[in-house]
Formats: C-alpha cells, sequence, structure tokens
C-alpha cells in the first residue's frame, strides 16, 4: 500500500497492478500469469468448469466438488490448476477449506457457449432436461462477495484487503482494462462496480439528486435498485467528482 505519488519506476512496471484507493492511497497487486488465450479449452475441460459453475460460490469447496466430479474430471480439474485457469481461493472467510474460483478466460468461455444454446441452437434442442439444467444458474443469487454477484448484477462488496487483492489477482484483465473498478470505502470496505452497471445508473442517480441531499435507501427505492449497490455506485460516482456525501449516509450532487 502506497500514499502520495507514485514513483515513475512503479507506474512503468510491467509485473504491477496499481489500483487507486478512496482515500488517496494506492493497492500495489503483483499480475498474475494469464492463460493463453489461443489455448481453448477441450471438451473435457468444458464439462469441469460447468460442474463447477453449477455449484454456488460459496458453496465450491473441495469437498463439495469432490463429491460431484467424475475421477476423469478431478483429474481435468488438477490440469485446469496447473495451467492457472482455477484456483483455490484461501482468503478471508474462505481462508479453511478455499473456493474453487474460475478465471475470465475459462468462465467466458462457458458463458458464451450458455448464450448460443439460449438462443436455440440444435444443440440445446437436442439436449435432455437434465443437461439443460446444469447449464442454468442457481435461483438463489450468489453472495455479494462473490464475483458470479458481480458478473450477474454489475457490483460486489468485499470485507477486507485481502479479498481485495484476491479477486484483483484472479480477474487482473479485468481491472487492469477499467471493466471493473474498486475502491476502498471509509468503512474499510471494498467496493466493486463494472463498468456497465456505472453506465446504466449513473445518469439516473444524478436525476434523483437533482433537488435535494438523499440517502442511498432513498435512491435504490426511487430507482428499484438493491440498496447495497446503489451504494457502491455512489461511492465509485464520489470518487469521479460526481457526487458528495455531505454528511455520512447523505448524497447530493456535486
Amino acid at each position: 500500500m502506497l500514499s502520495g505519488a507514485i514513483p515513475q519506476e512503479l507506474l512503468s512496471s510491467a509485473s504491477l497492478d496499481i489500483i487507486p484507493l478512496r482515500d488517496g492511497s494506492f493497492l500495489l497487486i503483483p499480475k498474475q500469469e494469464q492463460p493463453k488465450v489461443s489455448s481453448l479449452l477441450n471438451e473435457r475441460e468444458k464439462i469441469a468448469v460447468k460442474k463447477l459453475l453449477s455449484v454456488r460460490f460459496e458453496k465450491r469447496t473441495p469437498q463439495e466438488i469432490a463429491g460431484i466430479l467424475t475421477k476423469e474430471e478431478k483429474e481435468t480439474l488438477e490440469s485446469l490448476m496447473k495451467r492457472k485457469i482455477v484456483h483455490l481461493f484461501k482468503e478471508g472467510k474462505y481462508a479453511k477449506d478455499g473456493v474453487y474460483s474460475i478465471s475470465d478466460f475459462a468462465f467466458h468461455q462457458a458463458r458464451e457457449e450458455k448464450g448460443s444454446a439460449a438462443m436455440g441452437s440444435p444443440a440445446t434442442q437436442t439436449s435432455s432436461p437434465s443437461k439443460q439444467n446444469d447449464l442454468q444458474a442457481p435461483l438463489i443469487p450468489p453472495p455479494i462477495s462473490s464475483p458470479e454477484h458481480l458478473e450477474k448484477f454489475g457490483w460486489m462488496v468485499l470485507d477486507n484487503e485481502s479479498d481485495a487483492r484476491s479477486f484483483s489477482n484472479s480477474f487482473p484483465d479485468r481491472v487492469r482494462s477499467g471493466a471493473v473498478k474498486g475502491i476502498r470505502a471509509f468503512d474499510r470496505k471494498y467496493y466493486f462496480v463494472t463498468q456497465g452497471f456505472v453506465l446504466n445508473y449513473e445518469k439516473k442517480v444524478m436525476a434523483a439528486l437533482d433537488k435535494k441531499e438523499k440517502t442511498a435507501d432513498e435512491i435504490s427505492s426511487e430507482l428499484a435498485l438493491n440498496a447495497d449497490g446503489c451504494r457502491c455506485l455512489l461511492y465509485h460516482m464520489c470518487e469521479d467528482g460526481d457526487v458528495l456525501e455531505k454528511q455520512k449516509g447523505k448524497f447530493a450532487r456535486a
């Protein structure tokens, strides 16, 4: 963690990602080696990744996953971990047993295939109901501290720096490109949002604040938006200079 001006040698470093935090300091994160995009997953690997995705993030422990994978799929999972396509996330509340986290590379390949199926491809039309159910997202929303929640709703809240660092190491391309941004608020939690989420709601938030100061709960009620998600957005809009938190919990246009 650094504060103040960043030395030029760090700004130009090819081995570090630099994430600005709300308090004016910067989080330095080692860049994680990523699998080559050209190395597409084979069919065995796709099946293993889909089975991982079928399990809620907080339940994706080695013990849980061992019970649903075949011997061959377990070997495939070991191979994916060696290639750093899947890794065991062991930080924060998951420090004891760990949960499997899937890289952008594998996650998007699986999502692209699901998207094709949803559009009515022949493969989907001829597949059995049981196979289709394996690909469906769980009905219970993922926890707000999971990458799945960020992907589905556009925002995520992490409780501490170690969780934020682990997420940034797992998804460096999205953080580095600006597709996902994270800041630490005064409550010491880390609030992440996707670029699409911000673009979708920032004008609506500004309109809601047009006449008077409001709380995140009041704004979220007007916009039919989750209050925690609204809070995420407001903190980022404060960081960008569009909104001010004039008093604790009360926001206004800058």
